[in-house]
């Protein structure tokens, strides 16, 4: 089985098989997962610095952060399964 890896930004790649979730940021809800995240050690930082505008969830239970909009990681998704 080939792994298909998704760019979400900055060099930074996700297993696609892994996504569980691709959320925005800016809400209640997902600031507590965040920062849950972090308190468990389960945070990845792929935002390079920049401001983060999306957040995925693996099926892992990992949390990463992303500077693209959901929207653009989720088409890059869409893409590479089209591709398949």
């Amino acid at each position: 089985m080939i792994s298909v890896f998704v760019m979400v930004g900055h060099d930074n790649y996700i297993n696609t098989e892994l996504i569980a979730a691709i959320l925005r940021p800016d809400s209640s809800p997902v600031k507590r997962l965040r920062q849950s995240a972090e308190e468990k050690g389960m945070l990845l930082n792929a935002s390079s610095g920049h401001k983060v505008r999306s957040v995925v969830v693996l099926s892992t239970g990992q949390v990463v952060l992303s500077a693209l909009q959901p929207s653009a990681v989720k088409k890059r998704v869409d893409d590479l399964e089209i591709s398949k």
